[in-house]
């Protein structure tokens, strides 16, 4: 098993600028490309795989680790329709393969931005948990769990997790909607809350989710403040549609292609 942490994407028709702005943050931030890996269907090899190849990334295809997934469309898939699900559960599987292979693998969507290098911070929380997920921010116990960012060391406990994931998705009884597997582990959390003790939830401060966004504003404070807030990511999850999410990562200083 290699020892070192990697950076997992997925990509699929459509995405191409958002994976560009993503390694592109991922390289101002200090990242070495060489160490981020993105999946993408077969159908989008001829437009994702020139974009991994000129960063120094490594490509993989979907049939690589989940041959239950069928022909996708060409073009980005909108939330909650089947076929974005279907692409999130090749993702579940996805990390499943690269956890056999890899130490530690930190996974994020392309409408995360990198503001800053969190991987030594993420390795230093996986000596103690295994698992790290960003946060939905939302007033409930269990916490939403966002699978938009997440940190995952190989061990028999996130494996395990991952298994039990993957298996309540494959026990989904034919003819009912699918079930994302964000939603489907946020039941199983909520069933079961001792899940948890396997979690480290990352601060909404330094891993700022959509709502959050308001962090990132230059605006003055009403009085003068000691400190600041410095994030390593913000992911503009909250909002639906590829122009709102450039919208917000631009007014967040997140879209780094109109200076490139």
């Amino acid at each position: 098993m290699n020892e070192h942490v990697i950076v997992a994407l997925v990509a699929s028709k459509g995405l191409e600028d958002f994976l560009q702005n993503s390694l592109t943050g991922l390289t101002r931030a200090g990242i070495d490309p060489r160490i981020v890996h993105v999946a993408r269907p077969d159908n989008a090899a001829d437009t994702v795989d020139p974009i991994v190849l000129h960063f120094g990334a490594v490509a993989h295809s979907f049939s690589e680790f989940d041959q239950s997934v069928g022909g996708l469309p060409d073009r980005y898939s909108d939330y909650g329709t089947e076929p974005f699900i279907e692409i999130n559960w090749a993702k579940v599987y996805y990390l499943r393969w690269l956890l056999d292979r890899y130490r530690h693998v930190v996974y994020a969507d392309l409408d995360v931005g990198w503001l800053a290098d969190p991987l030594w911070y993420l390795d230093a929380i996986a000596r103690f948990f295994p698992l790290a997920f960003q946060t939905e921010g939302l007033r409930r116990f269990p916490p939403v769990l966002c699978w938009g960012f997440l940190s995952a060391k190989s061990s028999a406990t996130t494996r395990g997790l991952m298994d039990a994931l993957l298996a309540e998705h494959r026990l989904r009884p034919p003819g009912e909607p699918m079930v994302d597997e964000q939603n489907t582990m946020d039941a199983m959390i909520t069933k079961n809350p001792a899940w948890l003790g396997n979690v480290h939830l990352l601060s909404e401060a330094l891993f700022v989710n959509g709502i959050g966004y308001r962090t990132l504003l230059p605006e003055p404070p009403a009085v003068p403040l000691q400190g600041s807030i410095e994030p390593f990511v913000f992911h503009a999850n909250w909002t639906i549609g590829l122009e709102d999410k450039r919208r917000l990562m631009r007014q967040t200083g997140a879209w780094f292609l109109d200076s490139a």
